[in-house]
């Protein structure tokens, strides 16, 4: 006979049934908001675990994806009851010094955990929000697995690895809900033409989706995840399944030329790198030759190489920059920036032709 008292040590999220459940039927988590009738935020917190599923979801649950109200509340209470578990049995002080390196205030208001603040709710959430048992398995998921990650980190900031795993983590959450073809990189490859077309597009909502879309079709999972305090992060790129790619763009500038150019920095690792290795990207300042790779990839691809002397020699012209950039392709901030970065203008010089976004118009966009 089953022992009636075995409790196991480990535990599993209402949503891990539910992004099955939503692969079978091929749902979105945008398409899915909208048969909930729910922000999309909801349905990532379902899946991260940070949302609970209460009779009103899970009703609806029942509804649009299987099984039935009863099946939800019953995964629902028992995910409780095997996290509590999880919680009780972190010692005290390494509790308190594992969640105290999380951007809390940030990851609470950003929705990614709940806004907590007894330790032993927090504990919960964190657990919760990085699906691990222990601070441990978190260390070797995350700590230890970014000491062998390549970085492109400012020469004078430095991100927390606890920042960055959060920031990590909510991608990882985004891009495992998007669906996507199996990973390919000749067809990867062959977008960058079209890809490259969308700089000039001035309008997120245009962009944005047509984005997802290219690199969705050659198995890259593209998300956009603000950065909280402490990750200086402008991209990452991460496998998260054997043909699934993942890349992460925080928009930290929030400006065309910086965007661009680190959407096709995160496309040159998937095209020229190991698929075992993570690149978590910052500031400028190369730090290894294969960051001087993907920098020279981005370049490349953005200004070619045969009309790179004719930018460097334009004057801080505003008609001459918009001239070349339309001959070549590209918006003008694009443009301003390889010459800033080439030192062929001041960082102040021009910068009136880049254009800026804000994170409304990039979650109206995405929504």
């Amino acid at each position: 006979m089953p022992d009636s008292s075995f409790r196991p040590d480990w535990f599993s999220k209402p949503g891990d049934t539910l992004l099955t459940l939503m692969e079978q039927r091929e749902l979105t988590s945008e398409a899915l908001a909208r048969k909930l009738r729910c922000d999309h935020s909801v349905v990532q917190g379902l899946l991260s675990g940070s949302t609970a599923v209460d009779d009103k979801l899970a009703t609806a649950l029942a509804k649009y994806v299987g099984g039935t109200p009863a099946f939800w509340h019953t995964r629902q209470s028992r995910y409780v009851e095997a996290l509590s578990r999880a919680a009780d049995a972190v010692p005290k002080d390494r509790g308190l010094q594992w969640i105290s390196q999380f951007p809390h205030k940030d990851m609470a208001s950003y929705g990614w955990v709940t806004p907590a603040a007894k330790r032993d709710e927090l504990i919960k959430a964190y657990l919760a929000y990085f699906g691990v048992n222990t601070p441990e398995e978190w260390s070797s998921r995350y700590e230890n697995t970014m000491r062998e990650t390549a970085f492109r980190t400012s020469p004078t900031y430095s991100s927390t690895v606890g920042a960055i795993s959060a920031w990590l983590r909510r991608g990882e959450i985004e891009a495992t809900a998007i669906k996507c073809a199996s990973w390919q990189p000749n067809r990867l490859l062959r977008s960058l033409e079209q890809l490259r077309v969308l700089t000039k597009a001035k309008s997120p909502s245009y962009f944005l989706p047509r984005v997802r879309k290219l690199c969705a079709d050659a198995g890259v999972a593209v998300v956009f995840v603000r950065a909280p305090s402490g990750c200086r992060a402008s991209g990452a790129t991460k496998f998260i399944a054997r043909d699934k790619a993942m890349v992460i763009l925080s928009f930290r500038y929030l400006s065309d030329d910086h965007f661009w150019f680190t959407f096709f920095h995160e496309l040159g690792h998937l095209l020229l790198h190991k698929s075992t290795m993570t690149f978590v990207d910052g500031e400028p300042g190369i730090t290894s030759d294969l960051e001087a790779e993907a920098n020279e990839f981005a370049a490349d691809t953005l200004i070619p190489p045969s009309r790179r002397d004719e930018m460097m020699d334009l004057p801080a012209s505003k008609e001459k920059i918009i001239r070349f950039a339309y001959s070549v392709g590209v918006s003008a901030g694009i443009v301003v920036g390889q010459m800033q970065h080439r030192d062929a203008l001041a960082s102040k010089q021009m910068n009136f032709l880049k254009r800026r976004f804000n994170w409304q118009q990039i979650t109206a966009a995405l929504a």
